[in-house]
């Protein structure tokens, strides 16, 4: 499980419908609004798919982006019992351990 909190920015104008079409998903859980321009929201949901869901949200009329602000990523396990990760991000990324010139 992934959660994320995220700041949705949108135009003024655009605040209250983007804010009711990001209510209705069931992934998500919204805070209120930030400096008038702003919708706070948590995602909750699977780790292979919270980048659909971010993109999903980014796709609605109004949003000029979405930051996310925190990520979490909790340990799942598969049908058959295994450990799994379906992050997109760990086949694009290798963390590489850091090397102290000290």
């Amino acid at each position: 499980m992934a959660i994320s909190g995220i700041l949705v920015h949108c135009l003024k104008d655009d605040l209250a419908a983007v804010e009711q079409e990001v209510s209705s998903m069931k992934e998500l859980t919204t805070y209120g609004i930030h400096e008038d321009a702003y919708l706070v929201a948590v995602v909750e949901s699977p780790s292979d798919i919270i980048e659909k869901v971010m993109k999903r949200i980014n796709k609605i009329e109004g949003v000029l982006t979405v930051y996310t602000t925190y990520l979490t990523i909790e340990d799942e396990i598969g049908d058959d019992g295994k450990l799994t990760s379906n992050l997109s991000a760990t086949r694009h990324m290798k963390m590489e351990p850091r090397q102290d010139n000290r």
